[in-house]
């Protein structure tokens, strides 16, 4: 195993279209925003293209220039171990977050994370013996970011999962945000909502427009299979949430899936006992990976379609 870090220059301004001008509306505002990619024993430079997972993380940890959250999970090093590299990006510049008061964990899915994971995405394929198409996977915030970067159509996509999965922008982020409000006032501030008279952010759908999975057209016939894992009792993602997501997609005639477990809180990947015999190698860097039941059947949905 080996792991490469990298950054990517992302624009990140978001013009407001809206406006009737006859000025210039959109500018170039880069910065650098850090990513990763680790790679199996198996990877060679030459020969056999290796394939990618895009691995987006949750608000709970980020990218950083030597760090990151999802290296050490063990559904990464499940797939590392079994011939998949897994690349991720903070989805959030350092610099814009800082420039404008944003907490840097909180990327919500929005124009800018998507725009950061398709510029790594195309760094990873430059440099890298990568097969083009991907998975997609994401857990908790990295659900809406996962979400978005599939719908957007930009990276060639061969199916996504995710884990107790963020797809709303008003009932999850904006109404019932982690982190006492962080993302919320990320929400606020990414698009630009107006304030009322006590500085409270004003929730402007139109300014999010194709970046709330719930309320979008697109995803209601889901673009590629999708299979979602979460737990009844999560008490920071609304499980009706996920639920109404899958059953609409579904009734459009998407491969749409909801694996429920009845507690867990919002750590599906912990729920229940190891996997006694695995159907994947569960050694990495000489060490036995915890497979649990959510683990495991995420290994075997994205072998379904390898």
């Amino acid at each position: 195993m080996q792991i490469h870090r990298f950054s990517v220059r992302v624009n990140c301004f978001l013009p407001d279209d809206c406006a009737v001008t006859d000025k210039v509306q959109d500018i170039c505002e880069s910065y650098d925003d850090h990513g990763f990619i680790m790679l199996p024993d198996s990877y060679s430079d030459t020969g056999a293209k290796t394939r990618l997972v895009i691995s987006c993380h949750g608000a709970g940890g980020t990218v950083s220039a030597d760090d990151s959250q999802i290296e050490h999970k063990a559904l990464t090093h499940y797939l590392v171990a079994n011939g998949y590299a897994v690349m991720d990006v903070n989805g959030l510049p350092v610099e814009y977050a800082e420039k404008y008061g944003i907490d840097i964990r909180n990327n919500i899915g929005s124009p800018i994370a998507v725009r950061s994971y398709v510029k790594a995405y195309h760094y990873c394929m430059d440099n890298f013996n990568l097969k083009p198409e991907v998975f997609v996977h994401g857990s908790s915030m990295g659900g809406i970011s996962s979400t978005n970067l599939v719908l957007s159509g930009c990276v060639p996509v061969i199916a996504h999962s995710a884990y107790c999965p963020v797809l709303d922008t008003y009932e999850q982020i904006f109404l019932r945000p982690w982190s006492d409000g962080l993302p919320k006032i990320a929400l606020g501030k990414i698009y630009r909502f107006d304030t009322d008279g006590s500085g409270e952010y004003i929730y402007d759908e139109s300014k999010i427009a194709g970046y709330d999975p719930a309320r979008s057209k697109k995803a209601e016939t889901y673009p590629v299979p999708v299979k979602f894992w979460q737990c009844e009792d999560d008490p920071v993602v609304l499980y009706s949430v996920t639920a109404k997501f899958v059953e609409r997609a579904r009734r459009c005639g998407s491969a749409a899936y909801l694996r429920t477990f009845p507690y867990g809180g919002h750590e599906p990947q912990l729920v229940g006992d190891a996997v006694d015999d695995p159907v994947g190698n569960d050694i990495f860097e000489g060490e036995k990976i915890c497979i649990t039941p959510a683990v495991e059947e995420t290994l075997i949905w994205m072998n379904n379609y390898n």
